[in-house]
């Protein structure tokens, strides 16, 4: 019997979203001449989507998809306020705490995926 959930996939599709936004607020322009890629700034906007994506894969549900858009909610309205509204400037550093700590409330989640009984076995 398939004891997995059907709302797994939505998860993943969150995912390719965070991925795609963490690269938007990575490209910043430069001068009006052209953009540059903040590569410290990439790798924070991933960061909260590689803890999500150990949920997905081994949690697949409704909480699971839930706490996804929730966290794609969160980040969106967080690179729309520093990139197009903010102008890109990045220098109170939120573009590079917001992830983290969203990082880290995505975090037991994750622990909590790998206390499954069948991991156990």
């Amino acid at each position: 019997m398939d004891t997995r959930s059907h709302t797994g996939g939505i998860g993943y599709w969150l995912i390719i979203y965070g991925l795609l936004l963490s690269c938007v607020s990575a490209f910043a322009p430069f001068y009006g001449a052209g953009y540059t890629l903040k590569f410290g700034v990439l790798l924070a906007g991933l960061l909260p989507y590689l803890v999500y994506c150990v949920a997905v894969q081994l949690m697949p549900g409704l909480i699971t998809t839930a706490v996804g858009i929730i966290l794609v909610t969160a980040h969106t309205w967080l690179v729309f306020n520093e990139r197009f509204i903010g102008g890109a400037d990045y220098s109170d550093g939120v573009i590079y705490y917001g992830p983290m700590a969203l990082a880290v409330l995505v975090l037991p989640l994750a622990v909590r995926a790998f206390q499954r009984p069948w991991l156990k076995q």
